[in-house]
């Protein structure tokens, strides 16, 4: 499966999680369960938590196809910037 695939299930999980989440927050709100202020508190809190394991999962994705590319010994843009110097050089 590929880093971009993961990302995805990742995100779709969250946003069917945030639905679910809300409804369960409406649900105990009409029950008299919670105040709109607390629901309205709990949902803000929900979203900051999320929104910090989404950059941290976008993170380690990111370190992950770096590892990978490195792995494979493709050429990064500072090789390739270092070989049109030195290109750059012996034909001068």
């Amino acid at each position: 499966m590929k880093p971009v695939d993961l990302l995805y299930m990742g995100l779709g999980a969250a946003f069917l999680a945030k639905d679910k989440f809300g409804e369960a927050l409406n649900d105990l709100e009409k029950r008299g369960q919670l105040s709109r202020e607390e629901a309205q508190g709990f949902l803000n809190d929900a979203k900051a938590r999320a929104k910090q394991e989404e950059e941290a999962l976008a993170a380690r994705i990111r370190d992950e196809v770096k590892k990978v590319l490195t792995d494979m010994g493709l050429a990064t843009k500072d090789d390739i910037a270092e070989l049109k110097a030195l290109l750059a050089q012996k034909s001068a």
